[in-house]
């Protein structure tokens, strides 16, 4: 099993040989690092394998996620806040947290819950009152069904 450190190392690497990539080619060199099928995709991010299909089939019709959508990625990916703000860039959304409450929690995601499961950034979502990332048929219950950490 490779160590953290090499996991860092990889992703640096593709991140590297993927700055000028689109986006879909991005999450891509990402996931081969990582070693994800579909089911990981699945269980990191809580989007449903339709969007793993369309990423890895590199769908010219999914060239502009939702920033959300986005976001559910680079959470599951544990992409820290540079990588994950290049990945967002990549796609025209930006984050603007003095702008609104959305941003500035995802922001806060991405620097103080770096590494955390998508869980436990949806349950910070939750009470901040924002929708979790993921499909909705996977987004848990806002009235308690995700545990209290």
């Amino acid at each position: 099993m490779e160590s953290k450190e090499q996991i860092w190392e990889k992703l640096r690497d593709a991140y590297k040989k993927s700055i000028t990539l689109p986006f879909c080619d991005k999450v891509n060199a990402y996931m081969m690092c990582l070693h994800w099928n579909s089911s990981i995709f699945k269980d990191k991010t809580g989007l449903a394998k339709d969007a793993y299909r369309r990423i890895y089939r590199n769908d010219k019709n999914y060239k502009n996620p939702e920033k959300d959508t986005v976001m559910a990625i680079c959470v599951g990916l544990g992409l820290d806040y540079r990588l994950a703000v290049d990945l967002l860039q990549s796609v025209e959304h930006a984050l603007s947290p003095f702008s609104n409450k959305v941003d500035e929690a995802y922001e806060y995601i991405l620097l103080e819950l770096h590494g955390q499961p998508l869980e436990v950034c949806n349950q910070e979502l939750i009470r901040r009152g924002i929708d979790p990332l993921g499909a909705k048929e996977y987004k848990p219950d806002k009235i308690g069904k995700i545990a209290i950490l």
